[in-house]
Parts: structure tokens; sequence; C-alpha cells
């Protein structure tokens, strides 16, 4: 594990064989950048403004404790505790705001921990300890949450990605996504309802407009692939046995026809589950647990 200078921020940065990895423990744990020889899989912009990093489009901000957009009573952005009180709901939770710090690391891996503090509490009354641990090899990059209730509560939690893979807008028409579901939905964003419905078709290019800011309920998570056809570059899924069907939803999202990323986010739950419940989990006091998952790069040669 090195620590460098990346625009002018202190990073983490991993490699092992021809791959390397840029991650922030001052900006959510976040990946910024992955590299496999010639290839950028994940981008970070070159012009990002780093005193708004929360509007940067590009890395790997890691969602917790909330998913997406909360509403409260029809108002977004707000939740209601088991005890009646109405709090702040952060879009995507609130750690991929926080300074994270280092825990542990070697060449390929480094482990970052977030725990409860007074901003947090205020957000979300539970004291709590996340750990964030990427391990890079030459072909893969693994991400583990592993979340403490460190209070005397049971706690609610969710977690999630936002991978924006580095799709040129010019090639969209020749990258292919196969993501095979059971139900596709959609968030009401006047009311926070969600609404399912049986799924389509599983393959369609990245053009397609149907893909953006779509759920994927129950998705097979280790068929997921984004294939360009040309190079027969492919970006798949995988999780240990025990975590696949904790991954209940998968979010594909892009901003503009003509943004140079494609996002594929896996989540342990839909956006409002606070209240809905949808893949909501609750820890118990003094426990620990983990959810993990990889993603995969393969070349055609």
């Amino acid at each position: 594990m090195t620590i460098e200078a990346f625009q002018n921020q202190p990073v983490v940065k991993l490699a092992s064989g021809h791959a390397t990895a840029l991650v922030s423990p001052s900006h959510g744990g976040k990946l910024l950048k992955w590299q496999r020889a010639d290839w950028t899989v994940i981008d970070w912009p070159a012009n990002a403004d780093w005193d708004l990093v929360q509007k940067v489009r590009g890395g790997d901000p890691l969602l917790f404790p909330f998913i997406a957009r909360t509403f409260c009573d029809g108002r977004i952005g707000r939740w209601r505790d088991a005890h009646g009180i109405e709090r702040p709901a952060p879009m995507h939770g609130f750690a991929k705001d926080f300074p994270f710090h280092i825990v542990d690391g070697a060449e390929d891996f480094t482990t970052l921990r977030l725990e409860a503090n007074e901003l947090t509490l205020a957000v979300y009354p539970f004291a709590f300890r996340l750990d964030i641990t990427h391990r890079l090899t030459g072909e893969s990059l693994e991400t583990s949450f592993t979340v403490t209730n460190t209070g005397p509560d049971p706690m609610p939690w969710t977690v999630g990605h936002h991978y924006y893979f580095h799709v040129p807008a010019a090639e969209r028409p020749d990258w292919t996504l196969t993501l095979p579901c059971e139900e596709w939905g959609h968030q009401d964003f006047s009311t926070g309802d969600i609404s399912l419905h049986p799924a389509g078709p599983a393959t369609a290019p990245v053009s397609d407009r149907a893909w953006f800011d779509r759920f994927q309920s129950r998705p097979d998570l280790r068929a997921i692939r984004l294939t360009h056809q040309k190079s027969g570059r492919s970006i798949s899924f995988d999780a240990p046995d025990s975590h696949l069907a904790q991954w209940i939803c998968a979010t594909t999202w892009t901003e503009k026809p003509d943004s140079d990323f494609f996002c594929i986010e896996p989540w342990s739950a839909f956006p409002n589950a606070i209240h809905s419940g949808l893949g909501l989990q609750t820890l118990p006091p003094g426990e620990t647990t983990e959810l993990s998952s990889s993603v995969r790069t393969d070349i055609r040669s």
C-alpha cells in the first residue's frame, strides 16, 4: 500500500500485476480510478472539484446507511425513526461524504474505517463501525462492507455501490449489457413510491435509454456482464455464495447522452428501504456482519 498525491489529494495506491487502483480515505473511502494495463475500467475526471466531491461523476461512491432517495410523508431527504423523530436522510447516505482512517493495508489491499460521531448521530442515531476493504488482483476488485453495531439498540442498515464505469459516449452502441432479473422498477420522485413490473429482455446496448435510472429487482449478480463488442473486453460481477441473495437490486444509470460513463450499482436494498422495508436489514446490538462483492475484468486475447 502506497500513499501518494493525486490531484493534490492524498490517496492510497493499490497495485497487483498490471492493475492499479486509487482510493481516497478522506472522501468516503471511495475508489477513484481503476486501471488494468491500458484499460481504464473506472475513471475520475481530470477537472474534479474536490470541494464538491459529492457532485463528481466518477469512481465508486460507497452508500451507507441509506440508498438513493428517502422520503418521509412525501418530503424528499427525510426519514422517521422508530420513536417518531424525523431526521435528515442524505441522498445515498452520509458515509460517502465523511473521512475514513486507514486501519490495515498492503500492496494490494486497504481497510478503512468510519465510526459514529456527533455529526452522524444527528442524522442516524446509532453507534456503528463501518470498515471498508478494497482488495485488488490483476483482473478483479473486491470490496467488503463490515458493519458493527456498537450501540444498545437494533440498527437498520443498507449498503451499495455506485460504479462509474468508463464508457465513452461515442462508444455506447458498442457496449452491451446483460442483466437478468425478476422485475424492473422505478421510483416516483414526488412520493418515493417504488413500482415494479415483470422484466423484459435482459440484454441491450447501453445506448438504449430504457437502462437510464432503472432498478433491476432480484438480479442474477453472477450473470451481469458489460461487454465491448469490438474488443471483447468485459466486466462482470460476483459475490460469495452466502452474500448473493442480499444484493437484491442492481440499478443502471447515466446522466446525459454525452456522459462518458455508465453506472451499474449493486444495492442491498431499494430506495426508501428505511420506510418500505424492501431489503432493509437490522443488526442486533454488539453484532457484526459483512457483505461483499467483486467486479471482474476480462480481456479476450
